[in-house]
């Protein structure tokens, strides 16, 4: 028995480890100071809270948005002397308000550009789709949704494809039916796609919208309702873009109720993450694996809401730091992806060699490694593998190529 205790502590040990590396940020009221604090800490690790005092005197429920181009947490503050769009730098923690006004609950951030859209309503009937581009200051209405009827948006109901640059919002239309939006942002003539969501009960209500830019899946949590308007539990879903299928991946049991606003995900485990509340009303972090389906729960700060996840070392390695010399002098693609059992390495390159091939896994380890061929398709074995993002990395004389590997 004393071995079994043994082993089951290590296992835990290594599940903190691993969720450790998630990076939180957060605000929550400070009364005795009479201020907004900044919270910052990793996933369940009490340790690692550190606080950074503010200007702010209250900021708009659902504002926080974190801009991983830029490592910026933002929010829409209220201050004793300046109001606006608050911003605070989690690596060199510098904080700032500029006047921006336009920022509003359903805001989200293109990770590979730092561009800011947001949906807004000021007249029934129309969804009005904002680009700001905060380095110029300058704000654009780039488009607008007729929907003869609606009264307003949902907030906590958007989430960004930065692969794509397609903004992702959860609503009701005229009927009123609940659909998905996908609003593409970059192209030079507005369009938009609008898929009629097919519930799980009677009653359905999509929140704690996040995109997974690895695996390019819309997560979210989904409260169903009885016939009779009863609540009968939260769970955490998967909506297919296409169909409008709303794919149940967990129920949250044990859980009372769940901090608004405070749904976010980590690009680099495939974990959806917010605050619940248990019977006893006690504030708890839930961490959601979207590989196996599983969840831990544990420690948060207390207080604490308007949390997003730090995604900016992600973006630093997918959108801002590739290098355009490495990824031409090796040209392989890798498929399935998502894999389980095995992966095919395809290259086509010039020159003479062997190719080299290594798998890591998100904190840098050495999962595997062979060499292969040029010129042919080699298969990979990784069904010993843990579930989870791994980063392949194929080496030749001439350069060096990445690719991004999802294991379910």
């Amino acid at each position: 028995m004393k071995h079994i205790k043994l082993t089951i502590s290590a296992i835990m040990l290594l599940n903190l480890s691993s969720i450790a590396q998630i990076n939180l940020i957060g605000a929550r009221s400070n009364p005795g100071a009479g201020r907004i604090d900044v919270v910052k800490w990793q996933a369940l690790d009490q340790s690692s809270v550190t606080i950074h005092p503010t200007t702010l005197q209250g900021y708009v429920f659902g504002s926080s948005v974190f801009d991983a181009y830029n490592s910026n947490y933002y929010l829409n503050g209220i201050g004793t002397s300046a109001s606006g769009l608050f911003s605070f730098n989690s690596i060199t923690n510098e904080q700032n308000i500029s006047t921006f006004s336009g920022f509003s609950s359903i805001t989200e951030i293109d990770m590979s550009t730092g561009k800011i859209y947001t949906l807004s309503s000021p007249v029934s009937d129309y969804i009005n789709v904002n680009e700001y581009d905060i380095n110029t200051g300058e704000a654009t209405l780039i488009g607008q949704i007729f929907e003869p009827g609606i009264l307003g948006i949902i907030a906590d109901a958007t989430g960004f494809d930065s692969n794509n640059g397609i903004l992702y919002y959860a609503g009701y239309d005229t009927l009123p039916s609940m659909c998905l939006y996908g609003i593409q942002v970059r192209e030079p003539v507005f369009t938009y796609t609008k898929t009629t969501l097919i519930p799980t009960a009677p009653g359905n209500n999509i929140s704690g919208v996040n995109y997974d830019n690895v695996k390019n899946t819309i997560y979210a949590m989904n409260a169903e309702y009885s016939a009779m308007g009863n609540y009968e539990g939260n769970k955490v879903v998967e909506i297919n873009k296409s169909t409008g299928e709303i794919i149940t991946l967990g129920s949250l049991t044990g859980f009372e109720a769940f901090l608004g606003g405070s749904s976010s995900f980590d690009q680099y485990t495939g974990s959806l993450l917010l605050v619940g509340f248990d019977a006893n009303f006690s504030q708890q972090m839930i961490v959601f694996n979207t590989n196996d389906n599983t969840y831990i729960t544990g420690f948060v700060p207390g207080s604490v809401s308007e949390i997003v996840c730090d995604n900016n070392s992600f973006a630093m390695e997918t959108y801002i730091t590739t290098s355009v010399n490495e990824i031409d002098a090796i040209s392989i693609s890798v498929f399935p992806n998502p894999a389980t059992t095995k992966i095919t390495i395809s290259t086509t390159s010039a020159g003479s060699g062997n190719i080299l091939v290594s798998l890591f896994d998100i904190n840098g380890k050495m999962a595997l490694q062979d060499r292969f061929a040029r010129n042919n398709e080699n298969t990979l074995d990784v069904s010993e593998l843990p579930k989870g993002v791994y980063f392949l990395k194929a080496e030749t004389q001439e350069g060096i190529a990445n690719k991004k590997i999802v294991i379910r």
